[in-house]
């Protein structure tokens, strides 16, 4: 692993984007920082550039430095085994391209090992989107994944097609500025709202 931790690093701390195994789903990558990366990846997607990107932080330390008030209720969600995606608003520090409405912008706690040792080695958030083309089902193995998405990044983790614990998106929440939170995206795709 440490071999494919360090091209992958080397990829794109230059500004390169990764195809790689996440915690839920195979997913395209980059610096979160780098907007041209980010450029690169809706241009591989053929995806519109105002839907949002999930990035991923391998701490609470490192979310910390980019969300500076998390609620203390959304805690239970950074700690619970399934894989959730958190909408935070007022986040600073990453592209202006990644931020939605009231400077939002959607981080995950990840657990996948590969994915904490690459966030680490690059000390910044890593992009991760689906590996598919845009309005196409996500793959949820290797060989599911479109020749014109591998031909278009610049480095493929590939684990021997590993089978991937989950092979689904991830819960995805909203923090609202009313202080309520928003279920987005339910493992069985439900969707409702409650107050914490």
């Amino acid at each position: 692993m440490k071999d494919k931790v360090n091209k992958a690093k080397e990829v794109v701390l230059n500004g390169g984007v990764i195809l790689y195994p996440t915690d839920t789903i195979w997913g395209i990558g980059c610096s979160s920082i780098m907007e041209s990366a980010i450029k690169k990846i809706f241009r591989i997607k053929r995806r519109d550039n105002n839907k949002l990107l999930i990035s991923l932080v391998s701490s609470i330390e490192m979310l910390e430095r980019y969300v500076k008030n998390i609620p203390e209720y959304v805690l239970k969600y950074l700690y619970d085994q399934s894989p959730t995606t958190i909408i935070y608003p007022k986040v600073t520090g990453l592209s202006q391209i990644l931020y939605g409405k009231n400077e939002s912008i959607a981080i995950r706690l990840v657990k996948d090992n590969f994915c904490k040792a690459l966030i680490d080695q690059i000390n910044a958030p890593l992009i991760s989107t689906s590996a598919n083309i845009s309005g196409n089902p996500f793959p949820k193995k290797f060989k599911e994944i479109d020749r014109k998405i591998i031909n278009g990044v610049d480095y493929v983790v590939n684990f021997d097609d590993c089978d991937l614990k989950n092979s689904k998106p991830s819960r995805v929440i909203k923090v609202l500025l009313n202080g309520q939170i928003e279920i987005i995206r339910e493992w069985l795709t439900q969707i409702k709202k409650f107050k914490n």
